[in-house]
């Protein structure tokens, strides 16, 4: 209970990741093909734009396809997640987890509109708020490489051991990891930056 407390977010996270994983199950099985994860609101982006449910860019989020999908991600996004929600806060952290949920669907569908890519894949899984995650992480070591360098060094090699495996392995989808990334980067900067700002605002005015 006092590290639900600690770390809301990723327990919230982990709860919604669970709980999807089992009525899926119970809908279809443990292991699911792609029109069964369609139907259970997975990604796609021509079915989005036909059908126009937008849901699906947060659903999609997740859904998990196996339960080796769903107990990797879950045991990757627990290491990670408490760490960065420790630092970071849980409001401010919310925020980088809501940008990276919505990248990960998002920038693929923008790709697919202006592009016509993308077409005919099924995508599901909080992998693309994991890559969010470690995004988030690349924007703290900037403004805190001394704190995190050691963290940063070895990271840095898993990360590009899971972008490549991203993309040797045709079942993954890479795009949604790196969207996923770049959202998660982007907004942990942002909300840094702001941050940083006002310290050192408050800090010239007293």
């Amino acid at each position: 209970m006092n590290n639900i407390k600690k770390y809301p977010v990723t327990y919230t996270l982990l709860a919604l990741c669970i709980l999807t994983y089992i009525g899926t199950t119970l809908l279809f099985s443990m292991d699911m093909n792609a029109m069964q994860g369609l139907a259970c609101g997975g990604f796609n982006p021509y079915y989005v734009q036909v059908t126009h449910q937008y849901y699906r860019l947060i659903t999609a989020n997740f859904i998990h396809f196996g339960l080796m999908h769903i107990v990797v991600n879950c045991y990757s996004m627990y290491n990670l997640s408490c760490f960065v929600e420790y630092l970071m806060g849980s409001k401010k952290y919310l925020i980088v987890i809501l940008a990276s949920m919505l990248s990960t669907t998002g920038l693929p569908y923008i790709a697919y509109l202006l592009l016509d890519i993308g077409a005919h894949t099924v995508s599901g899984g909080v992998s693309g708020i994991i890559f969010g995650i470690i995004g988030a992480i690349g924007a703290l070591y900037l403004f805190y490489p001394t704190q995190l360098r050691d963290i940063a060094r070895n990271l840095g090699m898993n990360v590009l051991l899971m972008l490549f495996i991203s993309f040797i392995v045709p079942t993954i989808s890479l795009s949604g990891h790196v969207s996923g990334m770049i959202g998660g980067f982007v907004s942990a900067y942002i909300i840094l930056y702001i941050t940083k700002r006002k310290r050192q605002k408050f800090f010239y005015s007293s």
